[in-house]
């Protein structure tokens, strides 16, 4: 075999080939990467949705362990102190744990703000329970 059967007969991708593959994956660069640079930023958020949700499912506990006692409340204020007396309804961190904190002393009885690993606190707002409702949690507006 001659040289030049071996050339003709090699065969490899053309330049506007590869061009053309390059240009693919740089669209799909620019679609994708948009996504993941505030990833870490949506997971906190949805940390903290999370932590609402417990807060809440923790408050309908303690208010239906407050109708059920033998305690009998005398208005929506005393039920509301019954539950706020409850400390651990308020703690989000498994043992050990230091994920979640709240800012400036804790929840109070209108409120708070919340901090998921070192993120930016979030403000929530909480309407107390009354004798036909439990207290309830969500993101201040």
């Amino acid at each position: 075999m001659n040289a030049k059967k071996i050339i003709k007969s090699e065969s490899g991708f053309t330049l506007v080939e590869i061009i053309a593959v390059l240009i693919i994956l740089g669209i799909l660069a620019a679609v994708a990467v948009p996504r993941y640079i505030d990833l870490e930023t949506n997971a906190k958020n949805r940390a903290i949705d999370a932590a609402i949700s417990e807060l809440n499912g923790r408050e309908s506990l303690a208010w239906a362990n407050a109708k059920i006692s033998n305690v009998t409340y005398a208005d929506d204020d005393a039920i509301d102190a019954a539950i706020r007396a409850t400390p651990e309804i308020y703690n989000l961190n498994p043992t050990g744990s230091t994920d979640y904190t709240w800012e400036t002393g804790g929840p109070t009885a209108t409120g708070g703000s919340l901090r998921f690993k070192g993120g930016a606190p979030i403000s929530l707002t909480r309407d107390k329970a009354t004798l036909s409702q439990p207290g309830s949690w969500r993101r201040s507006s």
